[in-house]
Formats: C-alpha cells, structure tokens, sequence
C-alpha cells in the first residue's frame, strides 16, 4: 500500500511540475477594493489560492466537528468515573467477603508436626 502512494505522489508531482512550467508567465494580481497589487508567476497564484481554499474548508471542518469533540470528551470523563466507581465497588465488595469469612479455628485441630 505504502507503494501505491509513493507512485501517486510521483505522479502527482510531475503533473504538478508540468504545469508550473506551462503556466510561468507573469500575472497581476490585486484586490479591487485595496490599492496593491501583486505580479507573481501563474502557478504561484493558483497555488496560493489552493493553499487559502484548503485552509477556509480544514477550519471550517474543525469548527463543525467541535460539537462531537465536546461530547467525545464527556463520555470519556463518564468512562473513567463509572470505572472509578466500579473499582472502588470490586474493594469494598473484597472487604466485605474477608470481614465475613469465619477466622480459622484450631478447636479439634490435629497439633502441628514435630
């Protein structure tokens, strides 16, 4: 598998080589509303714009998910309290069974070996 990806990324590298070659000619970029403006090479551009894409869609993916994390990390604080809570039934519950078992008695005990 890890193969696999090794010859996918080779293979996107090379398309990704190609086409900054191909698109090298210089473009000017500027914000209408803001007096600056920029002259970057084709490929820079596009690939800035794919690097503010992928960064607006990660955060807005992280933000819905908050909700989910939210309650991810309540079950997990309930787990380890209801597991707590088990463990300290188990000892008590062994206490118990000790406190109730008769003490051994030598009454009518054969007497130790000499």
């Amino acid at each position: 598998m890890r193969q696999v990806s090794y010859i996918v990324g080779l293979i996107l590298a090379a398309i990704l080589v190609v086409f900054a070659i191909d698109n090298g000619a210089p473009m000017t970029i500027s914000l209408w509303p803001l007096p600056w403006q920029a002259t970057l090479p084709g490929f820079i551009a596009l690939f800035i714009a794919l690097l503010i894409g992928f960064l607006v869609g990660a955060t807005a993916a992280w933000l819905s998910g908050a909700k989910a994390r939210k309650r991810a990390r309540n079950l997990a604080d309930t787990a380890r309290a209801q597991a707590h809570q088990i463990a300290e039934q188990e000892r008590r519950y062994a206490a118990s069974r000790a406190a109730a078992q008769p003490a051994p008695t030598t009454a009518g005990a054969l007497p130790p070996p000499r």
